[in-house]
């Protein structure tokens, strides 16, 4: 039978696992962007980088 322990030691892991994830991700993101090869999202710069109010 799986006790509690283990189930939270599972759930521990699988959100230590997202989270490096998403940190490898943001890395990336951030690097694209500040290379400027990453075209999507608010901060497209075809437009100048105003705003669009």
């Amino acid at each position: 039978m799986v006790t509690t322990l283990v189930i939270g030691a599972i759930l521990t892991l699988l959100a230590w696992i997202g989270l490096l994830v998403a940190v490898i991700h943001g890395k990336y993101v951030v690097d694209r962007i500040d290379a400027g090869e990453y075209e999507k999202g608010p901060l497209d710069r075809s437009n100048g980088g105003e705003s669009r109010e």
